[in-house]
């Protein structure tokens, strides 16, 4: 190779504008003892030297501290081809004297030709990367320590690319998919998610990327062992010092065992909510029945205290007839005067027509006495089927269906009849146009009620598509003397007497209407077997009065009644004392002589039973008879004197002799 000469051409203005273009560390040495011709600042920092323009090589490189440089700067001089170096390590004095220091550079020492191509010198360029190797040595250490951080972790971890891709995976990633860690790291993970999580997942996990902030996924995945796990997987975005995302670290948890708790305790959740809705909808029923039970006893209660009420009514009433019509019957049998014979027999006939309404009363209150015995009902209706449809008329259309298995019923026949008769007459009233009436019967079985014990019942129902009621009209239907009719056109006892007449069997009344939807009243009697034919209540035979006169004692508190009696008694042509009370007739006892005894039964003090069971005691074998306008069947029953005849009030001249003529020996 050719010689460099001693003193080449340089041109250094060239060179100076070129050095300070160049980033990093410059430096330029010419001729053959390597003299610097010029170093910029970054250099003189590097090699811990100053002011090095003008010196050689040699001088600024001793062996000692710069080991082969000089050496180095010279085989490029010679050869002619350039020296690089990268990440190459230095130990170089300090610039103030201290321990050596570590320089890490990045370096080309390129040799320098002059215009007649001779090597005239030496450009060395570089970069002090000391900083840049330290932090690329941090960051090896640390992902070292993050994959043995990870590699330890008992969780599946991951990091990923922009692409989605991954570019780690840790060993418990790789146990869950049974893969090494090539297959583990390439595997598309939408490929093993449940078929069910799947598209909710992709979409969730595009959503969360996209967002660039931390996001959850919840799914099942397939593991190594064939089974779905569920995993809740946590995903934080990896951002670049310039703020793009580089990816996401992720960690993901086994929660199979929270999951079917959770899904178990939700089932179990889902399951006792129906249970407390269907309790609570058993509630509901229950509060609603006793509501409606609660509703029926007041309305019983309701009821029975009116029928106490009308059977006193009924009693007093009475009371006051019985001298009207014996007296009226008295007076008119004597008048001779047409005109005056017809006023009072229309007085008489009015006082009758007020007994009938007693009747009713007493009928109500539940205290008459009525023959109950085994009625075939089907019977009883289909006799009736003529007058019924006689009384409803040709404009309402009558459909009678009856259950064959409704059998007999317990109830008074001629009672039912005028039930049935009342409520045909009461759905004719409702439909002034003319519509439809349906009896029909069926078997039906009743729980225990307020007003009903539990058991079988013929039901008899009478339905029509008139008016309907109002609620308020039909929580009082069944009160005596409440009518929605004109003045005139009702008493208000025929719903009343109805439902007497099912109480007294033993059953209830329940009306089911509503305002514009016609009306179902339903007769509830209990069923019975029949036992042969129905047993009819033995009619009385006709007697004619006493021949001749009896003694008879009169018992009556009401002076009235007892007036009354003793007048129309000594008209017959006894002979009659009179006593205002039980104790006022024991007291005479001994010197009374009688054939027969007329006793009240409702007495203040003493009542009648009280009395005829004393008399009967004095007197065995004494004839007895009651006299009452308030029966009270049980009171009479529940006494010794249950067989003792009675003779209702009011009561005309012919029945108080015909009771004289069967009780009296006189006769």
């Amino acid at each position: 190779m050719t010689r460099p000469p001693d003193n080449p051409s340089i041109d250094v203005s060239r060179l100076r504008a070129l050095i300070d273009r160049m980033p990093g560390f410059v430096a330029v040495l010419i001729g053959r003892d390597l003299r610097f011709l010029l170093a910029n600042r970054a250099y003189e920092e590097v090699v811990g030297r100053e002011n090095l323009v003008g010196k050689t090589a040699a001088e600024v490189f001793p062996e000692a501290d710069f080991p082969g440089a000089v050496a180095r700067l010279q085989a490029v001089m010679s050869d002619g081809v350039a020296e690089r170096g990268t990440d190459t390590i230095r130990f170089l004095p300090s610039p103030d004297g201290g321990p050596k220091r570590k320089v890490v550079t990045d370096y080309v020492a390129e040799p320098i030709a002059g215009e007649d191509g001779v090597i005239a010198g030496v450009l060395i360029a570089g970069n002090d990367v000391t900083e840049r190797f330290r932090a690329e040595r941090r960051l090896r250490e640390s992902e070292a320590r993050f994959r043995l951080i990870a590699n330890s972790a008992p969780v599946p971890m991951w990091v990923s690319n922009p692409d989605r891709t991954r570019s780690f995976v840790n060993k418990a990633y790789m146990d869950f998919l049974g893969l090494p860690y090539d297959e583990a790291a390439a595997l598309d993970w939408r490929n093993i998610l449940h078929p069910e999580d799947h598209d909710r997942i992709v979409q969730e996990s595009i959503d969360g990327e996209a967002s660039l902030k931390p996001f959850t996924l919840e799914a099942r995945f397939l593991g190594s062992d064939g089974e779905y796990h569920w995993l809740r997987s946590m995903s934080q975005p990896r951002l670049a010092p310039g703020g793009n995302c580089e990816g996401f670290i992720g960690v993901a948890h086994d929660i199979t065992a929270a999951k079917e708790a959770e899904l178990a305790l939700e089932k179990r959740v889902i399951e006792r909510t129906a249970e407390l809705q269907t309790a609570m909808e058993q509630l509901q029923r229950e509060v609603a029945d006793r509501e409606r039970a609660e509703d029926a006893l007041r309305q019983a209660q309701k009821m029975e205290a009116v029928g106490q009420l009308t059977g006193g009514i009924a009693h007093d009433f009475n009371n006051l007839l019985t001298p009207v019509i014996g007296g009226l019957e008295m007076v008119v049998g004597q008048l001779q005067e047409p005109r005056m014979r017809r006023l009072g027999e229309g007085a008489l006939e009015s006082a009758r027509r007020g007994a009938k309404l007693a009747t009713q009363l007493l009928a109500f209150s539940r205290v008459q006495r009525i023959a109950m015995s085994p009625v075939e009902v089907n019977r009883v209706i289909e006799n009736m089927g003529q007058i019924l449809r006689q009384t409803i008329g040709p404009t309402i259309a009558t459909e009678i269906a009856l259950d064959p298995q409704t059998g007999h019923a317990l109830c008074d026949a001629n009672q039912l009849e005028n039930a049935i008769l009342n409520l045909a007459i009461n759905a004719r009233d409702a439909m002034p146009d003319g519509g439809r009436l349906a009896i029909t019967t069926a078997l039906v079985d009743e729980p225990d009620g307020p007003d009903i014990l539990a058991g079988r019942y013929v039901r008899i129902s009478v339905a029509d598509d008139g008016q309907g009621m109002a609620a308020d009209v039909l929580e009082r239907a069944l009160e005596p003397f409440f009518s929605t009719k004109p003045v005139g056109k009702g008493t208000g006892l025929g719903l009343a007497q109805v439902y007497a007449i099912a109480r007294q069997s033993g059953g209830t009344v329940r009306i089911d209407s509503q305002e514009g939807s016609g009306a179902r009243v339903h007769m509830l009697l209990p069923q019975v077997s029949a036992n042969g034919e129905a047993i009819a209540p033995r009619p009385e035979k006709p007697v004619e009065p006493a021949a001749r006169s009896a003694a008879i004692a009169v018992v009556d508190d009401d002076p009235e009644v007892r007036t009354f009696l003793a007048d129309a008694l000594a008209e017959l042509g006894h002979k009659v004392t009179a006593f205002d009370s039980g104790a006022a007739c024991l007291a005479a006892l001994e010197e009374v002589s009688a054939d027969l005894f007329l006793i009240d039964f409702a007495m203040p003090a003493m009542n009648g039973a009280e009395l005829a069971e004393r008399i009967r005691t004095h007197r065995p074998g004494q004839r007895i008879a009651f006299v009452t306008g308030y029966a009270e069947t049980d009171s009479l029953l529940a006494t010794a004197c249950a067989d003792l005849p009675v003779l209702r009030k009011p009561f005309s001249l012919s029945e108080l002799a015909a009771l004289i003529a069967r009780e009296s020996p006189a006769a």
